[in-house]
């Protein structure tokens, strides 16, 4: 509702009281009378405005922010553009930081970037965008990039890079048995140059020979070579495990955005991405003196929130996923999980604690080479 606010003098106010004005509040100051009035009743006191020597003095409600946007209409409009003009430039890649020694996979991987269009002056990629780039370009350069990743801090990009480097165990001219990594039950031999000395499902401990660049004759070495095999084994581990069964949980996904807010009183207008739960750090752009109203530029990442309750089976079934991720997390990417047994289960008020034995797939190759 539009309020305005108009000064009558003492001794015209009984005169104006005859006239039937509504009048939603009186205030009297000194000699003079304040009156509160709607849209009706300042119209109809308009008509004795000269009569009665009455002065407006204010509004109040929708009305008055209506007439100050009118009135610096000019002003709002330049600063809309000022800000769509700060977000713009602040979307424009200004710098690009290689951090590397290497000189030649530091043009490679500039080469590379340029290609994804990540170059000065060019729009900043999404999230989800620097991602994909960032997979494509270590797949295309295997033998050349071990890790790379891509920061954006503003305008700036700081790529960090570290360089493959094949490790040449022995020359091939040095003979070398190929024995077991660690104690396992033989379940696959590839082997390409060498004697197999070992039978699948074999048992072998730590340092056992499998493949052996040793070739005999009639129970006598009559050459050395490097033995080449690659073998597979069965091996075992326990994993401790604690997994709650009541809990709650917030955790956070790789959604990331910037967005404007414009605040009136505690009315909120958002201007960009939302999530439906999120975490926000607000920085403050501008701020009236003068009138309820804020710009904010906001950081946003989206939340997880898991406020859950498992019973004791479901709380084991996932304790066992987590206990199989955490173990594979530790092995090579080919190693794959066999079979499982719990050994110890303990459940307390909050948690559920695990002793769980793995059977595990894994390469157990390991280069030795032959003493004279």
């Amino acid at each position: 509702m539009n309020i305005y606010i108009v000064k009558i003098k003492d001794k015209y106010f009984k005169r104006l009281i005859k006239y039937n004005i509504n009048i939603k509040k009186i205030k009297k100051i000194n000699d003079y009378y304040l009156l509160y009035l709607d849209d009706f009743g300042y119209k109809k006191i308009l008509q004795f405005q000269k009569i009665y020597e009455i002065e407006f003095i204010d509004y109040k409600g929708l009305i008055k922010y209506k007439n100050i946007f009118k009135n610096n209409i000019i002003f709002f409009i330049m600063f809309m553009f000022g800000i769509i003009y700060i977000i713009f430039l602040s979307n424009i890649i200004f710098d690009i930081e290689i951090k590397t020694n290497n000189q030649s996979i530091e043009k490679l991987v500039r080469k590379e970037l340029n290609k994804y269009n990540i170059n000065l002056f060019k729009f900043v990629k999404s999230f989800e965008e620097k991602e994909k780039i960032k997979k494509k370009i270590l797949n295309s350069n295997k033998d050349n990039l071990e890790w790379l990743e891509i920061t954006r801090y503003g305008s700036r990009y700081i790529v960090n890079v570290e360089e493959r480097i094949i490790k040449m165990i022995e020359s091939d001219n040095i003979p070398c048995d190929i024995v077991a990594k660690k104690n396992a039950i033989i379940l696959e031999i590839v082997a390409k140059n060498g004697s197999i000395v070992k039978k699948l499902n074999d048992y072998v401990k730590k340092g056992d020979i499998i493949v052996t660049g040793n070739i005999t004759h009639k129970d006598e070495i009559v050459d050395q070579v490097k033995a080449d095999a690659t073998i597979y084994g069965e091996t075992w581990y326990k994993v401790h495990i604690s997994y709650p069964i009541s809990f709650y949980e917030k955790s956070y996904t790789s959604k990331k955005t910037k967005r404007l807010t414009f605040q009136l009183f505690n009315k909120k207008i958002i201007i960009g991405k939302t999530f439906n739960d999120e975490e926000i750090k607000a920085t403050t752009i501008v701020k009236s003196r003068f009138l309820p109203v804020k710009f904010n530029l906001e950081s946003v990442q989206e939340m997880v929130l898991i406020d859950d309750l498992y019973t004791v089976d479901e709380a084991y079934e996932e304790g066992l996923k987590l206990a199989g991720e955490k173990l594979l997390s530790s092995l090579d990417k080919d190693s794959k999980i066999l079979g499982q047994k719990k050994l110890k289960i303990i459940v307390n008020n909050s948690t559920i604690d695990m002793d769980i034995f793995f059977k595990v797939y894994e390469n157990i190759t390991e280069i030795k080479r032959i003493e004279e």
